[in-house]
């Protein structure tokens, strides 16, 4: 059961209403803005209302598996874990778009979400303030937003003594900036 929910995750991740979006109004977002499907190209390059909505399916792409997993189902931590993990892999690497995704950032935030709300909001919040502070400098967001992972670890490890939540917080990190690597390579 806990395999079927971390593939059932993968495949949830991988849904992107961004790239269904930008389909339809005839736009390829993997050759415009950021070049990818994520919420904040789609607010850029469809409109700023689609862009909301994208990102409010990415969280709860985050959200939904890991919250189906913990809460109804009561996985263990090393699955919950992986099923954390499959809904940000799928949002980066979709099997349905090609395997060209989006950064991942509001799958991971609605995932930990489930994981540990309070202190999520709190990240949230620094990395708003962040992201609000820079916001004339709009190339830069998504980057500066890449803080809120290592915010999280530390948060997690000094403030709540949560080696899960580290643990958890590490792993998204790293794919994350693999992602981050991967787009950086892609532009130039």
């Amino acid at each position: 059961m806990e395999i079927f929910m971390v593939l059932i995750s993968y495949l949830i991740g991988s849904l992107s209403l961004g790239q269904m979006l930008a389909n339809r109004k005839d736009i390829e977002i993997n050759s415009i803005g950021t070049n990818n499907p994520g919420a904040f190209n789609i607010y850029n390059e469809v409109g700023h209302f689609w862009g909301y909505v994208s990102g409010a399916f990415d969280i709860f792409k985050g959200t939904f598996p890991v919250f189906f997993g913990k809460v109804i189902l009561n996985i263990e931590f090393p699955y919950l874990a992986m099923i954390t993990l499959a809904a940000v892999v799928g949002h980066m690497w979709p099997i349905y778009f090609k395997f060209q995704g989006g950064r991942g950032l509001a799958t991971s935030l609605g995932a930990l979400i489930v994981w540990d709300f309070y202190l999520t909001l709190f990240i949230f919040i620094i990395a708003g303030v962040v992201v609000f502070w820079f916001r004339y400098l709009s190339n830069l967001k998504p980057r500066v937003s890449l803080i809120m992972l290592p915010l999280f670890i530390l948060s997690s490890y000094f403030m709540k003594e949560n080696m899960r939540l580290t643990l958890i917080g590490i792993a998204m990190t790293i794919i994350i900036y693999i992602k981050a690597g991967e787009f950086r390579y892609r532009i130039g």
